[in-house]
């Protein structure tokens, strides 16, 4: 494939048996509907001589036990690596003759010598690497709802200044972590240095094609057209809109952040957010979050120089790459601090999705809880 004209003809590189298609995201490009769409076809994915191991619906666990650090966004959330998780997926993965999936967006995160370790695991002849990329503009309020779902208590405004503006060691350490998933010419040049640009693969997400990302894994894995989209999850998966972040974030500043959650279930603080997001359709009328232009700017110029990079380094694209780069518009100023109403629909989802985890989900408790939410969701 020949990256170097973004509209030529795409013939996406079918990865061979007895290899590992390597998915290692990045963060808020679509991971999440990939990997519940594998997940969901794990029944049928053998007749492709395709297996996505384990029951989980993504391998966050194998992820963490490859690069040996725990994985998570909250502070002391995420359990301690399995050590022998990575070594048992390489060993089913060198005793399968088919192709073997493993996604996670936390891979991306590697440095040079994790990522040299992995495929040395693996093997560079057995191993293709792939990477879904969006448009940059596109990822950031994606990313700070994130944030805020794991105890975040800065508001978006203040979040996008200190993550273009701030130099070290102003620069939060969230920040921080925001640009090593998301320089994305780093990342495609690191894993394509390692295994070779033709064992690269990078995916274009463009969220006017919803299927694109099904049609791309098809694709590479040699599947039917149309076979994965059929396993997609259809729940609702929205983002937040103005008024529920700025809830989330007033409470994460009542109880005192990520660590003020600690004496409370994460489950609670999860069923919560669910149930707020799922539970309910946001009307037409409630304000969504937008990113100033200045914002939008900065993000299109960087990724300017992000696709730049990566047309010169000879990986496999499926889809145009001028959708990385493409300057979307925004309000000049954004302030969400003055947002002091939340919708009584969504504050009565909040407590029920808290209250449905104290319950565990059994007995007449979880039944009354069902009962309401049919009777919100009829309001």
């Amino acid at each position: 494939m020949q990256p170097a004209s973004p509209h030529a003809p795409v013939v996406a590189p079918v990865v061979a048996p007895g290899s590992v298609l390597l998915h290692i995201g990045v963060h808020k490009t679509g991971t999440t509907a990939i990997q519940a769409a594998l997940a969901n076809a794990r029944p049928v994915l053998g007749s492709y001589g395709v297996q996505y191991p384990g029951t989980h619906q993504a391998h966050r666990a194998v992820a963490s036990s490859a690069m040996n650090r725990r994985l998570g966004w909250r502070p002391g959330g995420a359990p301690d690596p399995e050590k022998g998780a990575w070594n048992d997926f390489v060993r089913d993965a060198h005793g399968f003759s088919g192709v073997t999936v493993c996604s996670s967006e936390f891979f991306a995160e590697s440095d040079d010598d994790t990522a040299r370790a992995i495929i040395e695991a693996i093997g560079v002849n057995r191993v293709h690497v792939v990477i879904t990329l969006r448009n940059l503009g596109k990822i950031l309020p994606s990313a700070w709802q994130q944030l805020l779902k794991s105890g975040y208590e800065v508001d978006y405004a203040s979040w996008l200044d200190n993550a273009f503006n701030a130099q070290e060691p102003q620069l939060h350490a969230k920040s921080r972590n925001f640009w090593v998933r998301h320089r994305h010419d780093t990342v495609v040049r690191r894993w394509a240095e390692l295994v070779g640009p033709e064992r690269v693969t990078v995916v274009v997400v463009d969220d006017s094609d919803r299927t694109g990302i099904y049609s791309a894994f098809e694709e590479l894995l040699n599947i039917a057209p149309g076979e994965l989209a059929k396993f997609r999850d259809e729940s609702n998966n929205r983002s937040m809109t103005v008024p529920e972040a700025e809830f989330l974030r007033a409470l994460n500043i009542a109880v005192g952040g990520g660590k003020g959650w600690k004496p409370y279930s994460h489950k609670q603080h999860d069923g919560l957010i669910k149930a707020m997001t799922d539970g309910r359709s946001a009307p037409a009328g409630e304000p969504r979050l937008e990113t100033p232009q200045w914002a939008l700017d900065r993000a299109a110029a960087l990724a300017h120089e992000y696709v730049e990079v990566i047309r010169t380094l000879g990986v496999n694209v499926i889809g145009n790459l001028d959708v990385l780069e493409s300057r979307l518009t925004g309000p000049e100023h954004i302030d969400y601090t003055k947002i002091d109403r939340l919708p009584i629909d969504a504050a009565v989802a909040s407590i029920l999705g808290a209250m449905s985890t104290r319950s565990g989900g059994h007995g007449k408790k979880s039944g009354f809880l069902a009962r309401a939410r049919r009777k919100l969701s009829a309001r």
